[in-house]
């Protein structure tokens, strides 16, 4: 478990041209107790997540949940990382993914075991070469880690 005592303010414009891969999957230990929320627009996702602890002060969390509003299956991805900070929700099969839009800076904190940002302005399908979304809303995202796996989730990709 991460013993830190401090606040840290995680904040970059993740338009830094590459994304991370919304494949990567949670671990097969974690125990079924949801402790994430994703608010994108008018739209709340419940996840259960897995957080993993790659160094000092940074944390990536993923998840799985259903989608309030097909019932499809859902995934998260939240990076908290001092230099590019991520959130990203993928429905059913690649249906919809939204994330925020590369025009605004991404703002998390990790404090007490908990990634938190607010104000974060989504957008579905990103073109990374136009860098231009459809407009979904803004939106958060909360995570309570009460445990840590090292390193990075399986599959993921920077």
């Amino acid at each position: 478990m991460i013993g830190l005592l401090a606040a840290f303010a995680l904040a970059a414009c993740s338009g830094g041209g590459v994304k991370p891969s919304l494949d990567a999957r949670a671990s097969s230990a974690a125990v079924a107790v949801a402790n994430g929320t994703i608010v994108i627009g008018t739209n709340t996702y419940v996840f259960v997540m897995t957080c993993y602890s790659p160094g000092t002060g940074a944390v990536v969390a993923v998840g799985a949940g259903i989608d309030p509003v097909s019932g499809h299956s859902t995934r998260a991805l939240v990076q908290a990382f001092f230099d590019d900070p991520y959130v990203g929700v993928t429905v059913g099969d690649k249906e919809s993914v939204f994330e925020p839009t590369l025009a605004e800076p991404v703002d998390l904190s990790f404090a007490d075991n908990v990634v938190s940002g607010n104000a974060i302005q989504f957008v579905r399908n990103l073109d990374l070469a136009s860098r231009v979304g459809e407009p979904v809303g803004t939106g958060s995202v909360t995570v309570t880690c009460s445990s840590y796996n090292a390193g990075l989730p399986p599959g993921y990709r920077s």
